[in-house]
């Protein structure tokens, strides 16, 4: 992670990213707002804090959870997301017991919804998680692609998809994938990535055919540009750490004019089984970077799990180092957190959960420093 951009004075950096200056004393000279950013702990906390340039942090505001329980159930946020101007902000809530076999089971779910401008927070009881922001409203995935309605009261309501698979929100609605296997013996399966709009309206983004390589286009929750101009979708098998075929490979598409589709290949060895955990656009030209996993490793190993983030330079996927989250804003600046992928203690599924190690770091105009105070397994932008 020593990416280290050109520096200039300040005042030329103040200028070409319209950040603003820290009130006198505050920091050193030179030092300027990154923005607000809003993680996830490792104990399931949901905090926002304005970080500065030098990777310096304001005073942390506990947004979640904000659901109640009774000892010796718990409660934890998970899958934040935000809308990409930044005024909405959504997360779940898991509620769990103690089990004597799994260590703990989920009991129950809920969704917090938080109007960024006002401060004003809602839960509503749900197990479907969120997928995203189209614009002000908040889509989820469960067992059916909903959106969230707010008069007269909040509640979900279906996405007609057809019974395609939501992999990510836009400006007017989802991006999905259809499905469907040609005809009665044939083997290769077609992948219709779309957009489709809340009223029914879908635009073939491109035809991927799926066959013994496993590169189906709907292989994780993928990811969209906060200026809703470009998309990021993962092909690839992606069952956890048991991916069939070879890593995953990255294309993006211009969500603007005529949807020109960007081949960006995969990360290192096909053999790693190299699968995408998060992805995220930095900069006014939107560089894709990423945070991958690989297949675990053998028995010798501890079947251990291998966590990096690269960003995309050069027509290739540049190593940035190892890590569990990352997330980038328009003004340049990184937020990357270290860490592994741990088994998670007697999970009948063989899951794994990121291990954050130590603070975060920041990366940007002025190099790279140390997030004070921020460690984290989920990381977003919300300015």
């Amino acid at each position: 992670m020593n990416r280290i951009r050109c520096t200039a004075s300040a005042a030329v950096l103040v200028a070409l990213s319209g950040l603003t200056p820290l009130l006198p004393g505050a920091a050193h000279a030179g030092v300027v707002t990154a923005g607000r950013l809003v993680y996830v702990t490792a104990d399931g906390e949901l905090d926002e804090v304005t970080v500065s340039s030098d990777g310096s942090t304001g005073v942390v505001l506990r947004l979640g959870p904000i659901t109640t329980v009774t000892a010796p159930s718990t409660v934890e946020a998970q899958n934040a997301v935000v809308s990409g101007d930044g005024d909405w902000l959504a997360w779940s809530e898991v509620i769990s017991k103690p089990d004597p076999t799994y260590g703990s089971l989920q009991t129950g779910g809920r969704i917090a919804v938080r109007n960024l401008t006002t401060g004003s927070t809602f839960t509503l009881s749900t197990e479907d998680y969120p997928l995203g922001f189209a614009g002000h409203t908040l889509v989820v995935i469960g067992a059916h692609t909903r959106r969230l309605v707010m008069q007269p009261s909040p509640h979900l309501v279906r996405i007609h998809d057809g019974g395609a698979y939501a992999v990510a929100t836009y400006a007017r609605g989802i991006v999905d994938v259809s499905s469907a296997v040609g005809g009665k013996n044939d083997s290769i399966e077609t992948d219709r990535l779309r957009l489709t709009t809340f009223a029914g309206h879908h635009t073939l983004l491109h035809r991927y055919k799926v066959g013994t390589d496993y590169r189906s286009a709907a292989a994780n929750v993928d990811a969209v540009s906060s200026d809703g101009t470009k998309l990021l979708i993962e092909r690839g098998n992606h069952q956890d750490f048991e991916g069939l075929g070879p890593s995953s490979l990255f294309d993006t598409f211009a969500l603007t004019g005529a949807h020109a589709r960007h081949q960006l290949g995969h990360y290192g060895s096909n053999a790693s089984d190299w699968r995408m955990a998060g992805a995220t656009f930095v900069g006014a030209h939107n560089t894709p970077w990423l945070a991958l996993h690989s297949g675990y490793g053998s028995k010798a190993s501890g079947y251990a799990v291998r966590g990096v983030v690269v960003r995309y330079a050069n027509g290739q996927w540049v190593k940035q180092g190892n890590g569990i989250a990352v997330a980038g804003n328009q003004a340049g600046y990184v937020a990357i957190q270290g860490g592994t992928w741990e088994p998670v203690k007697n999970s009948p599924a063989g899951e794994y959960q990121t291990s954050p190690g130590g603070s975060a770091l920041l990366e940007g105009p002025g190099g790279q420093h140390p997030l004070s105070n921020v460690s984290a397994t989920q990381l977003l932008w919300v300015e």
